[in-house]
């Protein structure tokens, strides 16, 4: 009886090596991109499905162009300006602010009348109701070789939150060690000022156990606050579907992106105010908005035309920066400790199981094409008919078993809060690898 020839050729086995090098190496950052491009599609899937349970806790106010020109004022604005800002978000007793704008240098043309002192006058009064706030804070010594930083008289009346770091790519870490020491994050700070009257479990303990754990992956969520229609038009906002329209809507965009028209605006997930908002006069007014901000945890920022602080959002586009430690504190509140997350890495390198799960399922699929070609290789696609359909269902059952598990693997690491597998990759790889089966199967009889 003949021998049966071996499963994969010389030739295949050296292809297989230099895959798998490419892949672990990822010399040209293509594996990188690919994954990138997989997280934020399925980002897009399962924006739908987020919980809300953030979304009661959460606010944020947004200093844009229109409240500039309303008060007929400029950027950077005025500290006396600021001043009345933050005195009306005080009479509304948050329960903690975090400022999202770096006060390094004073801009009130040495004027003691309309100084930085006229702001951290307003800032201390939060502190003596108990209200925590926090100003965005560098990490860098303030005047050591040329680095900026808060402003001494501020800083002393706030706390400072991190919102400068590097080597987390679109990660969010809780806190990272810096210049100044061990620093938390906006996002970690405000969820310790939520914990203080809700149970938490498995907060980190202090600082430098925030620094050992992982970065959030951050899940943004595209269902619209029920809050929102209280205080603003939402009319131009796309309402989302079902939850299932929605993932298959992503799927489309995600293959389509190209040749897709321009859809209606998809408003943030988070409850906005503007700054004019704030600004309100009646009883009535004044009484909603005292029933919104009550307790909550309060994000200022800017969206302002000249400054650019914009962040990538993989459901709603460019965003401003504040939304990213926004829904990063969301995510904390609504999953606690338990956030989505890349698996930890291998032997003090760059690689983690999830890396080796998808060469687990690239070396399945090769082996299937393989045992498929060993066992069907004498199958003629001619006459009769019944032959090529027999070939055909035969050729497609590997390929929809690959789906199912990739199907199946990606949901479990979504249920695991683990970042997802590279499913364009994978995906992509699969057809290149049956590619000849698939051109062969198809190719017009000679």
């Amino acid at each position: 009886m003949p021998a049966r020839s071996p499963l994969f050729s010389r030739w295949q086995v050296v292809l297989g090596v230099l895959v798998l090098a490419m892949a672990l190496l990822d010399p040209f950052g293509l594996a990188s991109s690919s994954n990138n491009a997989s997280a934020q599609w399925l980002n897009r899937v399962f924006a739908s499905k987020y919980q809300r349970t953030g979304q009661q806790q959460v606010a944020v106010i947004l200093i844009d162009d229109a409240y500039l020109m309303r008060n007929n004022t400029h950027w950077p604005m005025p500290y006396d300006e600021q001043s009345k800002l933050f005195k009306r978000l005080l009479a509304y007793k948050p329960k903690a602010v975090f400022v999202d704008l770096m006060y390094s240098h004073d801009h009130s043309l040495g004027d003691p009348a309309q100084g930085s002192q006229l702001l951290a006058n307003v800032f201390e009064r939060y502190r003596h109701q108990g209200i925590a706030l926090l100003l965005a804070n560098t990490g860098q010594v303030r005047g050591e070789e040329g680095q900026a930083n808060t402003l001494a008289n501020l800083a002393e009346v706030s706390s400072p939150a991190l919102v400068a770091w590097s080597g987390f790519g679109d990660k969010y870490p809780l806190a990272v060690e810096m210049p100044l020491g061990p620093m938390e994050t906006p996002a970690l700070l405000l969820y310790r000022q939520y914990c203080q009257s809700h149970s938490c479990a498995d907060l980190p303990s202090d600082t430098q156990a925030a620094v050992q754990s992982p970065p959030i992956a951050i899940q943004w969520g595209i269902n619209l606050a029920p809050e929102q229609m209280r205080i603003a038009d939402i009319g131009h906002c796309s309402a989302p579907g079902n939850v299932y329209a929605e993932m298959l809507k992503a799927f489309f965009q995600a293959i389509f992106w190209k040749m897709a028209g321009a859809e209606q605006s998809r408003c943030l997930y988070n409850f906005t105010l503007s700054a004019s908002d704030l600004e309100v006069s009646t009883p009535q007014d004044r009484a909603l908005l005292a029933e919104l901000l009550r307790d909550r945890l309060v994000l200022v920022g800017a969206n302002i035309t000249s400054t650019g602080d914009l962040v990538e959002s993989p459901v709603h586009g460019q965003v401003p920066g504040i939304y990213l430690h926004a829904m990063a504190l969301d995510n904390l509140v609504t999953q606690g400790m338990n956030y989505d997350r890349e698996p930890a890495d291998l032997l003090n390198s760059n690689i983690n199981w999830l890396d080796l799960t998808e060469l687990a399922l690239l070396g399945l699929i090769a082996l299937l094409k393989a045992l498929h070609e060993q066992r069907h290789s004498g199958l003629e696609f001619a006459e009769p008919k019944v032959s090529r359909l027999r070939a055909l269902i035969l050729f497609l059952i590997p390929i929809a078993l690959v789906a199912t598990v990739l199907g199946l693997l990606s949901y479990l690491l979504h249920k695991l809060h683990y970042t997802p597998v590279n499913v364009l990759a994978v995906l992509m790889l699969s057809l290149a690898i049956f590619s000849e089966k698939f051109e062969a199967l198809f190719a017009d009889e000679k």
